[in-house]
């Protein structure tokens, strides 16, 4: 008898214990909680990766390395779950394509291409004379679309953008566009195929 005693005991615990512990009849709520880091100290996740490749050099020991950083601010106030900062609000793009243009002037006249302008002008002329077709790869492309202005529906921030649609044009109708345009002393487009081939 006292060993059946004994041996029950240990279930008897059990049960209770499980009768105890059994929350399925109880309405369970649990608040939001936020995790928070403090403003002192450093605030982020970071995450870094490097590549280093060795060089064989004749008597040099040479690691050619790269290394990229990234990291994620930590949150130190609540205002971040509850008023998240993303606007999904279409927004009007900070640039147009003339303004492009106007840059790339200005680089080609930086660098020495000569006038800036008659050199985008005839690259304008020169790639509707001439299309780059789509096995010429994505950064012939990618050229191709950004030299093509009647592609896009940005409006005129001066009245001389026009010129860059009259170049097209004079390109889609087989005009000679070295000659129409002198100014320009290199061949821009020339020296960006040697480059990306």
């Amino acid at each position: 008898m006292r060993i059946k005693l004994f041996l029950m005991l240990p279930v008897l615990l059990y049960v209770v214990q499980a009768q105890l512990l059994d929350t399925s009849q109880h309405i369970l709520s649990r608040k939001k909680r936020w995790l928070i880091w403090s403003d002192k100290g450093p605030n982020w996740v970071q995450f870094i990766f490097g590549l280093g490749i060795p060089l064989e050099v004749k008597g040099q020991a040479i690691t050619l390395g790269t290394v990229m950083k990234a990291f994620y601010l930590l949150p130190t106030n609540t205002s971040v779950y509850t008023r998240p900062s993303i606007d999904i609000a279409r927004r009007k793009r900070s640039t147009s394509r003339w303004r492009v243009y106007e840059a790339l002037e200005n680089f080609l006249e930086r660098y020495h291409y000569g006038d800036g302008r008659a050199c985008i002008l005839r690259s304008i002329c020169e790639v509707s004379h001439a299309p780059l077709d789509s096995n010429s790869g994505i950064l012939a492309e990618i050229v191709s679309a950004v030299l093509t202005p009647s592609t896009t529906n940005d409006p005129f921030e001066h009245h001389t953008n026009v010129e860059y649609l009259a170049a097209e044009k004079l390109g889609r109708n087989m005009e000679n566009c070295e000659r129409l345009f002198p100014e320009c002393g290199t061949d821009f487009l020339q020296q960006f195929s040697k480059f990306a081939m």
